[in-house]
């Protein structure tokens, strides 16, 4: 996995006011607990970033359909183009 990452010129992406915002409505309407801020600066920097995907482990509450969804329709009230959802099984080959 290294040798994929050392292959392209990554930027490392801020939590900045816009996503602090974002992931703040996250929370407010109930699609992932206050408790697991973390998960919600995670999805809300990919956003505002525009980014494609998002790929994590976290299948409690990231990686799970209702969340998805409700992300997804967050994001576009606020302005914010749709963002996949993925665990690393559903994008990579042999893990």
């Amino acid at each position: 996995m290294c040798g994929i990452v050392s292959k392209y010129d990554l930027q490392k992406l801020a939590l900045d006011k816009l996503a602090k915002e974002l992931a703040g409505k996250y929370i407010q309407e109930g699609i992932i607990p206050q408790k697991y801020q973390a998960d919600t600066f995670h999805i809300a920097i990919a956003s505002v970033n525009d980014m494609d995907v998002i790929i994590s482990w976290n299948f409690e509450h990231m990686v799970k359909l209702k969340t998805k969804r409700e992300v997804v329709g967050i994001n576009v009230f606020m302005g914010y183009r749709e963002i996949d959802i993925y665990s690393p099984r559903e994008v990579v080959e042999n893990v």
